[in-house]
């Protein structure tokens, strides 16, 4: 049976932004408990959590852990696909070439890319930087 935490950081492995208020009834915990948890989450580095939307989402380096144990996991009898991930920050009013792909941050503030491909889908989240 997996704990709540374990349960918690499967359901922040899909590289999105999640409500907290939908993880506490997913994790039928309450939200005052729930909050306690984020607040060491984020203060650790596990979680990025915007307070003016009350939502949260893995950081990086610990998205790129749980994609790895996934693929190594010698449980599973399906073969486990390659995934790769990455971060590119452009800062405001710069363009950025990557193998041939242009992207250009027309904005006035950092963007941040969160990028992950694999055979199937490729991926491209959009954060501002604060």
């Amino acid at each position: 049976m997996s704990t709540k935490l374990e349960k918690l950081l499967a359901l922040l492995s899909d590289n999105v932004w999640h409500n907290t208020d939908e993880i506490a009834k997913t994790l039928e915990t309450p939200q005052n408990k729930l909050q306690q948890i984020i607040t060491l989450l984020t203060e650790t580095d596990i979680i990025t959590h915007n307070p003016a939307t009350n939502q949260i989402k893995l950081n990086q380096n610990w998205k790129t852990l749980i994609i790895n144990q996934k693929q190594t996991n010698p449980n599973t009898q399906t073969q486990q696909e390659t995934t790769a991930v990455g971060t590119i920050i452009i800062p405001p009013q710069k363009t950025l070439t990557i193998q041939c792909t242009r992207i250009t941050n027309l904005t006035n503030e950092s963007l941040e890319l969160e990028i992950r491909i694999n055979k199937k889908l490729s991926e491209i989240a959009i954060n501002r930087i604060k």
